[in-house]
């Protein structure tokens, strides 16, 4: 059974995807038959653990367990789990002195891609640009960030989900990673309407937040970077010195090519709601990392 190719995202159309009342879950979601979940299994030292079962594992969807019916580790046998990852990199003004270290870091993670792997690179200061396509060419790659100009405000949540909506029907591991030094100033988007969006996207959201350069007033995007990583399953890391973005960037690359996939065929039929994913451990010595939940939407009647 071919898990990947299985999951398809669908949004309501422009203008409906986020409603006010706060009590009312999005009417964006999955449609789906089969639910994928990237798990993250580390023991007590962040060592990823390999040689997991289906049988160390058990889901469940709203406190009700469910039957597994994918569970492959990323690197094991020899067809590998393609990734799919967008960076998304901070350029706006106030990363004028702090520019090159992060062209450093982005590039180095490029430079770590595997040959079934594709990146797409997106710059965002007061607008939002991203590369044409995905891509293995690490020349293409290399020369949009080594394009990168600081200037302008910081459209953060703006530029998240754009990059949320092209890497939504990729094939493989779905991954975000982005870098910002202050908070937003510029966005159309709110805060909450991105992180609903994320929830519904299958992609893991890695987020990587520096204190801004000399002169910046704004505030500190910390908060929203932690809420959107933890709900997505991916992490949130606040280097303190600008030179540690290199270590940070490897750290999540390492981390992106070792982890669980797995699926399963939820017992109770889409009905749009929000619905809670738990995947628990048969081992006492480990510890695991999914992503929260996700919304369930019915298919259409074709």
């Amino acid at each position: 059974m071919a898990i990947l190719p299985l999951l398809a995202a669908a949004f309501s159309p422009a203008g409906a995807a986020f409603p006010q009342d706060s009590d009312q879950p999005p009417t964006f979601g999955v449609e789906l038959d089969v639910v994928s979940v990237t798990a993250v299994v580390y023991d007590r030292a962040g060592r990823f653990i390999r040689g997991l079962g289906e049988d160390d594992v058990e889901v469940y969807e709203d406190g009700v367990r469910q039957d597994v019916s994918y569970f492959r580790e990323a690197r094991g046998g020899a067809e590998k789990i393609p990734l799919s990852v967008v960076l998304v990199l901070d350029s706006s003004g106030s990363m004028e002195h702090n520019l090159r270290f992060l062209k450093e870091a982005a590039l180095n993670f490029v430079y770590k891609l595997e040959d079934v792997d594709q990146a797409l690179v997106v710059q965002f200061n007061s607008s939002i640009k991203g590369s044409a396509e995905f891509s293995d060419d690490v020349d293409r790659l290399e020369r949009f960030v080594e394009g990168l100009q600081a200037w302008g405000g910081t459209s953060l949540f703006d530029a998240i989900h754009y990059s949320l909506n092209r890497i939504r029907d990729q094939p493989g591991r779905k991954a975000v990673v982005v870098f910002s030094d202050g908070a937003d100033t510029t966005s159309d988007l709110q805060e909450r309407e991105v992180i609903d969006y994320a929830r519904a996207v299958e992609a893991t959201v890695y987020a990587v937040g520096i204190q801004a350069g000399p002169g910046f007033r704004g505030g500190s995007p910390k908060g929203f970077l932690k809420k959107i990583s933890e709900e997505t399953g991916g992490q949130a890391f606040f280097p303190g010195q600008v030179g540690d973005l290199i270590k940070v960037f490897a750290a999540i690359s390492d981390e992106l090519h070792n982890h669980y996939a797995l699926a399963y065929n939820p017992k109770r039929p889409a009905d749009g709601s929000y619905r809670t994913i738990e995947v628990r451990l048969n081992r006492p010595d480990a510890e695991i990392r999914v992503r929260k939940g996700y919304f369930a939407l019915p298919r259409p009647t074709r």
